[in-house]
């Protein structure tokens, strides 16, 4: 069962003193024992699980109610409720029809198995450390474009995601911010992805250059020296849907861009790319 502490709710799955019987071996009956299982957890004891305690439950694991893994589940979930008279209730019934096209993502949550079993423990030291590091008022902001000049420098956010989907923010974390260099990497995964490493890699090294990551310059094989000096990412951007023209090749990136976001917001600053073309 779930178990409450004094120091914060603490996510243990058991198995309850019993589940309605169920000799189907199958796998829709191992399935829908999972399911069973999940819902007595959360029940406590009760008949019916209130909607709130089942996503509050859920956040604790570090799954947010918007991944998109579970999209179908929790829209399936507000559509129930709403057609029912439950008044945001879930009986069993109910609650097995909403999760189980994620009970496996959702069991493997409540059971700890993820790569930070202890999601509100860790989060809770990210919180401390962001709260010291927001007493350093140092340095300042970028001005080798006049838009960056602009920024705000007491703007101060911090979000992470897992391997596994578990996520967390703190501070000014929904406010916009231009990606700059640290697209690199995301468009050097999109170039691997759809290409593969060793196509990719025919074209750009993968060894340090010594040199400033701005310096067009090339490695003994005549290569950039990797994908994240500013020659390598640009031969990195050159290879992703070459067949296709530049506003092709722009929605294809924004897209997979906002894929890897997990849907979440993602821009593109005309201003910021215009000026940029001036420096």
């Amino acid at each position: 069962m779930f178990k409450e502490e004094e120091q914060g709710a603490i996510l243990r799955l058991r198995p309850p003193p019993s589940l309605p019987p169920n000799s189907d071996s199958s796998e829709s009956g191992m399935l829908s024992r999972l399911g069973d299982l999940l819902f007595y957890t959360i029940a406590e004891g009760q008949e019916r699980i209130p909607i709130h305690k089942f996503t509050s439950a859920l956040k604790a694991t570090g799954l947010q109610t918007s991944d998109p893994r579970l999209r179908d589940c929790m829209s399936q979930m507000q559509r129930m409720v709403q057609e029912s008279s439950s008044g945001g209730l879930l009986d069993r019934d109910l609650f097995q029809k909403c999760v189980s096209s994620n009970i496996v993502l959702l069991t493997q949550a409540f059971r700890k198995k993820f790569v930070i079993p202890d999601f509100e423990e860790f989060t809770g030291h990210v919180d401390r450390i962001f709260e010291d590091a927001k007493e350093l008022t140092g340095g300042k902001v970028a001005a080798y474009i006049p838009q960056l000049a602009k920024s705000n420098p007491d703007l101060w956010g911090v979000s992470l995601c897992t391997v596994d989907g578990q996520r967390h923010s703190v501070g000014h974390t929904k406010i916009p911010f231009c990606l700059q260099s640290c697209v690199k990497p995301l468009t050097y995964a999109i170039s691997i992805s759809t290409l593969g490493t060793d196509y990719v890699h025919k074209f750009v090294g993968k060894e340090p250059s010594g040199l400033r990551y701005n310096k067009l310059s090339l490695n003994e094989e005549g290569i950039p020296h990797n994908p994240m000096v500013n020659a390598g990412a640009i031969v990195v951007s050159s290879l992703i849907k070459m067949d296709c023209n530049k506003a092709e090749k722009f929605d294809f990136v924004l897209q997979y861009l906002n894929k890897m976001a997990g849907n979440e917001y993602m821009g593109f600053s005309n201003a910021t790319a215009f000026l940029r073309g001036w420096t």
